[in-house]
C-alpha cells in the first residue's frame, strides 16, 4: 500500500497540469480563439466536447496511438506517410513492418500530435506551432490555444497548403468524436454562466 501512495505522490508531484472545467475552457477559448465562421458558438461547443472526451479537460494528458491510416480513394496503393514520413510516393513492398507501426503521441488538453504541431525527441515533426511538446502538457493553456488557432488558420486559409492540411486532418482523425459533431452551444454550455 505504501508503494502505491509513493508512486501516486511522485506522479502528482511531477505533473504541472490541471484539470479545467467545461466552463473554464469555454471562457479561455472565447478569449483566445477567433472563429470567423457561421455558428461559431456551436463550433466552440464541438471543440470543448472533443476535449472533454479525449483528454478529460486534463492539460497534462498524454496518449500514444498507432499512426493514422489515410482513407483509400479507390483502388491502388496507399499514398504518403506520416509528416516525418519515410516515403512520399506509393507504398513499397520494401517498407518494413516497423514503418507501418509508427506511433504518434498526443499531448495535452487538445491531444495534439507530436508529428504535426510540436517538436519531441520521439519523432520528426512539421512543428506547425513552433513549440516543444512539453509546452502542451503544462498548466499554461495560452500556447495550446494559440496552436489550435494556428491549425484553424492553416486549414481555413484561402489557399491552404495541401500537405499541411492533410497532416492536420490525419491528426484530427485520431481524436475525432462523432458525438461532438452535432453539439449545440445552447445545450452543451447550459450550465455555464455568462462571463
Amino acid at each position: 500500500m505504501l508503494a502505491v501512495v509513493v508512486v501516486l505522490f511522485l506522479a502528482l508531484g511531477v505533473s504541472n497540469g490541471v484539470i479545467l472545467s467545461k466552463c473554464e475552457l469555454k471562457q479561455q477559448l472565447e478569449r483566445g480563439l477567433t472563429l470567423q465562421i457561421p455558428n461559431s458558438a456551436d463550433m466552440l461547443a464541438q471543440i470543448v466536447c472533443h476535449v472533454q472526451l479525449t483528454s478529460g479537460f486534463n492539460t497534462s494528458a498524454i496518449k500514444t496511438i498507432a499512426e493514422p491510416q489515410e482513407p483509400r480513394r479507390g483502388p491502388g496503393p496507399r499514398r504518403g506517410r506520416s509528416p516525418g514520413g519515410k516515403s512520399e510516393g506509393g507504398s513499397s513492398s520494401n517498407e518494413s513492418d516497423e514503418d507501418n507501426d509508427e506511433v504518434w503521441t498526443l499531448y495535452g488538453l487538445f491531444q495534439l500530435s507530436d508529428h504535426v504541431v510540436c517538436n519531441s525527441a520521439q519523432s520528426r515533426a512539421l512543428n506547425l506551432c513552433r513549440l516543444s511538446c512539453d509546452k502542451l502538457i503544462d498548466d499554461n493553456t495560452s500556447d495550446d490555444i494559440a496552436c489550435v488557432q494556428a491549425l484553424i488558420n492553416a486549414v481555413t486559409s484561402l489557399i491552404p497548403d495541401p500537405k499541411t492540411a492533410r497532416h492536420i486532418h490525419e491528426m484530427i482523425s485520431l481524436i475525432h468524436q462523432p458525438e461532438c459533431m452535432t453539439m449545440k452551444a445552447t445545450s452543451y454550455f447550459a450550465s455555464c454562466q455568462a462571463p
